[in-house]
């Protein structure tokens, strides 16, 4: 079911491909709700350490949308899909500065003493290996690289990936599970 933002981003878009060039930070401002909503769930698989905050990070990527106004974004799903592209493609960037910042780039874990004490069921993944496994993955079958920037990297649902993606929530669900498969192998090996 769509809801008046939805709606109000579509008409932002067709005022954008029209040529409106104020459109496009009205856009901006419409889906940042969204776009923060993105990043914090990016960030909430992040190294605690992490020196990029959501809110940086979406307003990274506003300026880079602003940038390129006529990006050709067909639809509120491409549109958040480019976003969150854009989003990963930061991140990477920026853990690649990061490294080569450091002496022979090191990959430096920061851990307190309160962390110790808390178990987590996720372990941290380097973002660079990260990067490399989703490019694999794209180069493989492009649309496992979608899905897996909307759900792992995005945090959609399989329903939210689903209608972004344009697929079934079946079909969403079996490319997750195969996904999940997959990472397992290639970051075992």
């Amino acid at each position: 079911m769509s809801t008046p933002q939805d709606h109000n981003v579509t008409q932002l878009l067709v005022r954008i491909r029209g040529g409106d060039t104020a459109a496009t930070g009205e856009l901006l401002n419409a889906a940042y709700k969204d776009l923060r909503a993105i990043a914090a769930s990016i960030f909430g698989r992040e190294n605690a350490g992490h020196t990029l905050q959501p809110t940086a990070l979406v307003n990274e990527v506003c300026i880079q949308m602003l940038r390129t106004p006529q990006s050709g974004w067909n639809d509120r799903n491409h549109f958040f899909r480019a976003a969150a592209k854009a989003m990963r493609h930061l991140l990477t960037d920026h853990a690649r500065a990061r490294a080569a910042d450091r002496r022979g780039g090191d990959h430096v874990v920061r851990v307190t003493l309160d962390s110790l004490d808390q178990s987590t069921s996720r372990s941290a993944v380097d973002l660079l290996v990260l990067d490399e496994t989703i490019t694999k993955l794209s180069r493989f079958d492009e649309r496992l690289g979608l899905i897996f920037e909307l759900r792992y990297l995005a945090g959609l649902t399989v329903e939210q990936a689903a209608v972004v993606a344009e697929l079934s929530p079946r079909t969403v669900e079996q490319d997750t599970q195969f996904i999940r498969a997959w990472l397992q192998r290639e970051l075992a090996a």
